[in-house]
C-alpha cells in the first residue's frame, strides 16, 4: 500500500468516526427536543418522561398514587437534596451509594431516575428511623390514634379464630400501650382489656399497613425541620 492509499484510507476512517459522532449528537438533540420539559427553574429541569417514571416508581415502591403536582414537588426536593449533598457532603452520598450497590447491585447506578428516588428514600428513612428509635413514644402513638374519628376493630378471646364483637380502640389506652409495645418489640400480638377480661384485637395486614403508614407520616412531619436543616444547613 503506497502513501497515497494510506492517506485516503486514514481520511476515510476519520470521516466515519466524525459521521458516527454526528449521528450521536443528532440523536441526543432529537431526544432533548422530543422530551417535553414541564419544569425548568433554579437549575432543576424535569421532563414529562421523568415525571411519568417517577409516578410509576412511587406507585410501585410506596404502594399509593401521587398527583402530578406532588410528584413534581418531590422530584424538585429530591434533586435539590442530591445536588446539595454532592457539593457539601459527598462522603455521605458515597456511603449511601455503597449501601445501594450492595442491596440492588451495580445496575442501579445506570438508572439516574431510580437511583435518585432510592437515594432520597434512604436519606429520609435515616431520619424516620432515628426518630422512631429515640423520640417516638406512647404519647406520640396516642396522638396518632386520637386523630382517627373512630377505629372500630374486631376482638376475640381465641386468637381471632372467632370474633366476639367490635370495639373502638383508638381511645382505648390499654390497646394503645399494647400496640406501642408491639411496635418497639417488632411483634404483632395485639390485645386489650375490657372489664378485666383480656381480648385479642384482630388486625389484618392491610389494616396494619395503613396504621404503619400513618405512623410514618406523623414522623415525617415531626422530622421535617431537622431534615431541612440537614439538607440546606441554616437555609431552607
Amino acid at each position: 500500500m503506497n502513501s497515497q492509499q494510506t492517506y485516503f484510507l486514514k481520511r476515510q476512517e476519520n470521516l466515519i468516526i466524525v459521521f458516527k459522532y454526528l449521528i450521536i449528537i443528532i440523536v441526543l438533540i432529537f431526544n432533548l427536543a422530543s422530551a417535553n420539559i414541564i419544569y425548568d427553574k433554579d437549575d432543576i429541569l424535569i421532563t414529562e418522561i421523568e415525571l411519568n417514571s417517577y409516578i410509576n416508581l412511587y406507585k410501585k415502591n410506596i404502594n399509593t398514587d401521587i398527583s402530578f403536582n406532588n410528584a413534581i414537588k418531590n422530584i424538585v426536593l429530591t434533586k435539590k437534596t442530591i445536588n446539595f449533598l454532592k457539593s457539601n457532603n459527598p462522603e455521605f452520598i458515597k456511603l449511601v451509594d455503597e449501601k445501594l450497590k450492595i442491596e440492588y447491585d451495580q445496575k442501579i447506578l445506570d438508572d439516574q431516575i431510580l437511583l435518585n428516588f432510592i437515594r432520597f428514600q434512604k436519606i429520609r428513612n435515616e431520619f424516620i428511623t432515628d426518630y422512631f428509635q429515640n423520640k417516638f413514644d406512647y404519647f406520640s402513638l396516642k396522638n396518632i390514634f386520637n386523630s382517627f374519628s373512630e377505629l372500630n376493630l374486631p376482638i376475640s378471646s381465641n386468637s381471632c379464630m372467632t370474633i366476639e364483637k367490635f370495639h373502638v380502640v383508638n381511645k382505648d389506652e390499654t390497646f394503645i400501650l399494647n400496640f406501642y409495645e408491639n411496635l418497639v418489640n417488632n411483634q404483632k400480638n395485639f390485645k386489650t382489656s375490657i372489664d378485666g377480661i383480656e381480648f385479642d384485637v384482630c388486625i389484618n395486614s392491610k389494616l396494619f399497613n395503613m396504621l404503619e403508614s400513618n405512623i410514618i407520616s406523623y414522623i415525617e412531619k415531626e422530622t421535617e425541620e431537622d431534615f431541612k436543616k440537614f439538607i440546606y444547613g441554616i437555609k431552607k
